[in-house]
């Protein structure tokens, strides 16, 4: 069996986060999108102490009521083809070339949503990666999160969709990805804060931390 490498997207793959910068730009240049979203802000914060993936679904659904599947699809796919490639983690990048040059499997786990990852990937020519992200769903006239895959959540993907139970590396920027640090013999985080290396060191063996 090969080995499984798991890779976080934002923060690590490219330098941000890549659906809140999206959310930003596409806000900005529609003003009464902006102004429902920020309408919606107090409900956010409510729902953020219960769920952060009830808190980010009320400003998603905000942002795109009453837009159609295929225009915010179209404006996803215009995001990941002229933002993304600007935004790219060169160092980190390598490190999955490398371990598919090598020939172990790789697997992209993300909160952020697999359209921005896939056309990421296809520019690079690295189309056999496998990606387990956030799902969204209609509902009520906008979209809403129907799996926000973040923190366990990546577990139960990166089961779920590829029977994915092991893996021996796992690159992020997270604390978050703690489930999945817990899992790996080799934890590499990419330009961590001080509050998350601290944390990492707790949690994982100074032989087994690598910072990139």
């Amino acid at each position: 069996m090969k080995e499984c490498i798991v890779f976080d997207f934002d923060g690590t793959l490219v330098r941000r986060d890549s659906f809140f910068d999206f959310s930003l730009r596409y806000c900005l240049g529609r003003p009464l999108r902006l102004a429902l979203a920020t309408a919606l802000l107090p409900v956010a914060a409510c729902l953020r102490l219960r769920s952060l993936a009830a808190a980010a679904s009320v400003l998603l659904w905000g942002m795109t009521l009453g837009v159609s599947a295929r225009r915010f699809h179209a404006e996803l796919a215009r995001y990941a083809r002229d933002v993304l490639p600007g935004l790219v983690n060169h160092a980190v990048f390598a490190e999955l070339e490398r371990h598919l040059r090598e020939g172990r499997s790789v697997v992209v786990a993300t909160g952020t949503l697999p359209v921005f990852v896939r056309s990421l990937l296809r520019a690079r020519g690295t189309s056999e990666v496998l990606v387990a992200g956030t799902r969204l769903r209609r509902r009520f006239g906008g979209f809403v999160a129907e799996t926000h895959c973040i923190g366990r959540t990546k577990l139960r993907e990166l089961e779920r969709r590829f029977a994915i139970t092991a893996w021996t590396t796992v690159y992020t920027d997270s604390y978050a990805d703690r489930p999945l640090m817990r899992g790996a013999s080799e934890v590499v985080l990419v330009a961590p804060s001080r509050r998350t290396l601290t944390r990492a060191r707790s949690l994982v063996h100074a032989s087994k931390l690598r910072v990139l």
